[in-house]
C-alpha cells in the first residue's frame, strides 16, 4: 500500500457521523488531551479529509472534534452515575456517544442556538473543599473533545459506545432536562470578558463603573459561591430556582435558560423591557437602543454621568 493510500485510509479514524464538511478537527499529541497548534479553535483546524490532518492521523496522533462548527455541541459527562441518579441520563436524546479514556461519556448533538460553554455542578453534593461537585460540561464554540481511537493520558482508549446518527436538540429542551437537577456555571475561559468605557456601542458591555448588583440580583433561595450569587431570574423567573447568576467580581450576569448574559448595560436593557432576555448578546446595543440604555443608566443606575459617544 502506497503512502498516499495509507494517508487516505487514515481518514477512516474519523467516524462517518463526523465526516461533514462543516465540522472541524484538530491534531493532538499521543496521550494528551490538548491541541498543540496555536489558534486551533479559530484558524488551525481542518476538515476531516484535509491532507495535513490525514497525515497526523496516519502518524498515530490523537485528534479532537471542534465544537461550535456546524452547530455541534458535546454533552461531556464526567460523572455518569450521578447524572443517572438525578434522572438526567434517561431524558437525554439518544445520539452518537463516545466513552472517554477517563470513564465519562461524550454525547454529540446538533444545536442551532447554542451559546457559551456551560459547566455543570451538583446541587447537593460537595467535594472535600466544600465546593459543589463538578459533573461535566456542555462544550460549545471554542472548545474541542478528544475523538474515538485516541489515547487518554492514563493509557485508556476513547471508544464509540453508541454508533448511531447525531441527534438534534434545542437549548430549551436541554435546559428543561437539566433545570433544577444541576447547578450551572460558565466556563472560566468565557468569563474573562471585562467591561469597558463607552467607546464602542458594539462592545460586549459598555458600562465600566455601574455595579451589576445595583441593577439586579437573583431571586428566591439565593446561594453564594465566592463573588457569584445564583438563584431565580428576576424578570422571567425559574422553574428549578437556579437559572440566573451575577458575579460582582467580574461585574457580569448570565441566564442559563436563555443562554444569554453580559454586563450592566445589557442587564438594564432586559430589566427595563427594551429587549428580551434571550436577545441579550454581544453587539445588540446599537443606534437608538444604545441611546435609550445610556439615558436610563444616567437617570436610574449611577450618580455619575455615563460618558456619551453617540
Amino acid at each position: 500500500m502506497s503512502s498516499s493510500d495509507l494517508i487516505a485510509k487514515a481518514a477512516d479514524r474519523v467516524p462517518p457521523q463526523l465526516r461533514r464538511d462543516e465540522f472541524r478537527f484538530v491534531p493532538i499529541d499521543f496521550g494528551s488531551k490538548r491541541p498543540f497548534e496555536p489558534k486551533w479553535n479559530t484558524v488551525n483546524n481542518y476538515k476531516f479529509d484535509d491532507p495535513k490532518f490525514r497525515g497526523y492521523l496516519q502518524e498515530g496522533y490523537n485528534w479532537g472534534t471542534c465544537t461550535g462548527y456546524g452547530n455541534l455541541i458535546i454533552f461531556d459527562s464526567d460523572n455518569e452515575v450521578r447524572f443517572q441518579q438525578l434522572g438526567v441520563t434517561d431524558e437525554l436524546p439518544d445520539t452518537f456517544t463516545v466513552r472517554t479514556g477517563g470513564g465519562g461519556l461524550h454525547r454529540y448533538y446538533i444545536c442551532k442556538q447554542h451559546g457559551d460553554k456551560i459547566v455543570m455542578y451538583d446541587n447537593e453534593q460537595v467535594d472535600s473543599d466544600g465546593n459543589p461537585v463538578h459533573l461535566g460540561e456542555i462544550q460549545t464554540a471554542g472548545f474541542q473533545a478528544v475523538g474515538p481511537g485516541s489515547t487518554h493520558p492514563n493509557g485508556s482508549k476513547y471508544r464509540i459506545v453508541r454508533d448511531m446518527p447525531i441527534a438534534n436538540v434545542t437549548w430549551e429542551d436541554m435546559f428543561g432536562i437539566l433545570d433544577g437537577k444541576v447547578m450551572f456555571g460558565r466556563a472560566r475561559e468565557e468569563k474573562e470578558q471585562r467591561t469597558i468605557r463607552v467607546k464602542n456601542p458594539n462592545a460586549y458591555d459598555p458600562f465600566e463603573y455601574i455595579n451589576i448588583a445595583d441593577v439586579w440580583t437573583p431571586q428566591g433561595n439565593v446561594k453564594r459561591f465566592g463573588n457569584a450569587l445564583r438563584g431565580a431570574h428576576p424578570v422571567h423567573g425559574s422553574t428549578g430556582g437556579y437559572n440566573f447568576e451575577v458575579d460582582s467580581g467580574k461585574n457580569v450576569w448570565c441566564c442559563y435558560r436563555c443562554w444569554s448574559g453580559g454586563g450592566p448595560a445589557l442587564a438594564i436593557a432586559v430589566k427595563e423591557g427594551l429587549i428580551q432576555c434571550n436577545e441579550a448578546k454581544r453587539g445588540v446595543l446599537r443606534g437608538e437602543l444604545f441611546k435609550q440604555v445610556v439615558d436610563i443608566a444616567n437617570k436610574k443606575y449611577t450618580r455619575r454621568s455615563v460618558e456619551r459617544v453617540l
